[in-house]
């Protein structure tokens, strides 16, 4: 009897999820169909960023009266109330100090998240103040036509977030006088990224439909999903948008499915385009932007006039050179967690990734405290949502990144429109970012200091993993094995280092796959960096 209640139960939960799906796939076709109808111009978005941008406090303010304040529920409300501060004493603050003043006293006062309590990974601890949180707790209270993304699920359950479409049509404000600034609007675009429930892919498509851009390729990857339903589901989604652009819109490709290995087909593409007179824009992460690059230069072609646009991982000088021996330029975009798009990059940048903040989306900060550390202080950026049309809200968030954050006079069109924050120097101090993906690398003390030791020798500190980049620009994964340590067997070892990254969870095996498939891996002997106090860590950031 139990049984058939259970699967009846099932039964109607399954239902309901499927009919909430249907629902919502409905109500995002007839909003792509709005969000398409009319696109934004340059000189519409200039004027639209700077209404905003003189409204940021006050849509602050509305933002967390409505979404903290007035939900009891709400960590953040935690967060303040343990800190004494009251709306009318943030109101105050505001008025007064400005906002980002305001959100570095607020982190003073702990009322902050690091990206392990944002995540739910560990408890929020302030004095005698203690909870955890769930990704609920960061939803606002309205719902919004859009559509669902996913985390990789390398530390923790994959997180689903909602990308709405207004949300996107605020980040295409600033992506058309980025695009202006660069030229890019008399570009043929293209796009290798992954399909739903990546965000990259779709999010810019999109907005490039906005601008009225019909997008030439999508060469397109796969991400791992839960199961086969799941990335059905997935699958179609994606489709439906793409028959949506291309109904409502400019344009909108396809995905073409791609294997890292066959980036050749991408150089062609560009080679029939320049047969053709026209000049290429080429949208990854910038592993794979050098890796074209490189393929290019392998087979004698030259990528002169193309410009990549690059993002999820630093973009680092190696990689830029890379590019232009083959006449390819660079720029850089900059997203967080939750499908959250941080800056778009400077025109005259007086360094290799230096990027306007959103800042009608977006307040960053540094954190005022920096993190404990042998070597040189380390303080990371904190993001405020300031927006209403925020889909996932975010007050003081760690995503796990550092970054130079200053004020200069660059001249390029996106400081014109109103967008004066620069960073630069973007770093992780906490997860590998090679192939345009995060990679949480956890606990790796009991691997590095008595696996390794035990079964090829030596002890703890003989053995390190480096994220550094080889001379052709590649983000490589180094095991750092010391002298001391007796003959090897390379091979053996990488294999064991492999097996231990893939465990854990879905996120962690696709991605030791796609390294392995990249040959990120590689074993060097040499004695391990270790840190002003002589500690050797099981992992070495080289930024």
């Amino acid at each position: 009897m139990n049984l058939g209640l259970n699967a009846l139960r099932r039964s109607y939960v399954q239902l309901r999820s499927d009919l909430k799906k249907a629902k919502g796939t409905l109500t995002l076709a007839a909003g792509i169909r709005n969000f398409l109808r009319e696109p934004i111009t340059v000189p519409q978005a200039k004027e639209e960023l700077k209404e905003i941008l003189d409204r940021r406090e006050e849509n602050f303010l509305a933002l967390t009266r409505t979404q903290i304040f007035e939900r009891p529920g709400s960590p953040y409300l935690k967060l303040l109330q343990h800190a004494g501060c009251e709306f009318s004493d943030l109101r105050t603050l505001v008025l007064h100090h400005g906002l980002a003043k305001t959100l570095e006293h607020l982190a003073k006062g702990g009322v902050y998240l690091t990206s392990d309590e944002f995540k739910g990974k560990k408890e929020v601890v302030r004095g005698g103040l203690s909870f955890r949180v769930s990704p609920k707790d960061f939803e606002p209270s309205y719902k919004a036509s859009g559509f669902v993304i996913q985390s990789s699920g390398t530390r923790n359950r994959p997180v689903r977030y909602t990308i709405s479409l207004e949300w996107l049509n605020l980040r295409t404000l600033a992506m058309a006088v980025y695009f202006s600034a660069h030229n890019l609007f008399s570009h043929t675009h293209a796009m290798y990224d992954a399909i739903l429930p990546g965000a990259g892919g779709v999010n810019n498509l999109l907005c490039y439909a906005k601008l009225g851009i019909c997008t030439d390729r999508w060469f397109a990857r796969k991400i791992p999903v839960n199961h086969w339903l799941d990335g059905q589901y997935h699958y179609l989604m994606t489709y439906l948008i793409v028959m949506m652009g291309k109904w409502f819109g400019p344009g909108f490709p396809k995905p073409e499915f791609i294997d890292v290995k066959d980036l050749e087909r991408i150089v062609r593409w560009v080679l029939e385009k320049k047969r053709q007179g026209k000049t290429c824009c080429i949208g990854s992460a910038a592993s794979n932007a050098a890796r074209i690059a490189r393929v290019a230069w392998e087979i004698g072609e030259s990528l002169e006039g193309v410009k990549f646009n690059v993002s999820g991982e630093p973009l680092t000088e190696a990689k830029r050179e890379v590019m232009e021996r083959v006449g390819a330029t660079v720029t850089v975009r900059f997203a967080v967690s939750a499908g959250i798009n941080v800056g778009y990059g400077c025109a005259n940048p007086a360094h290799v990734d230096e990027l306007h903040v959103n800042q009608h989306m977006l307040e960053v900060i540094r954190h005022p405290n920096p993190l404990a550390d042998d070597g040189s202080a380390i303080h990371p950026l904190l993001a405020t949502t300031i927006h209403p049309s925020a889909m996932t809200l975010l007050l003081n968030v760690d995503n796990g990144d550092y970054a130079t954050v200053e004020r200069r006079d660059c001249g390029c069109d996106l400081e014109k429109a109103g967008l004066t924050l620069h960073l630069h120097h973007i770093r992780s101090y906490e997860k590998f970012t090679s192939e345009g993906m995060n990679y949480f690398y956890g606990d790796l003390f009991e691997l590095f200091e008595k696996i390794l030791p035990a079964e090829f020798g030596g002890g703890p500190g003989d053995y390190q993993l480096v994220e550094e980049e080889d001379t052709q620009g590649q983000t490589r994964l180094s095991l750092i094995v010391h002298p001391a340590v007796g003959e090897l067997h390379e091979e053996k070892i990488l294999s064991r280092l492999r097996g231990a990254l893939a465990q854990g969870s879905r996120g962690n095996r696709f991605m030791t796959n796609l390294w392995q498939d990249a040959g990120t891996f590689r074993v060097v002997r040499k004695v391990p960096h270790s840190s002003g106090r002589g500690k050797i860590l099981p992992l070495h950031m080289k930024h």
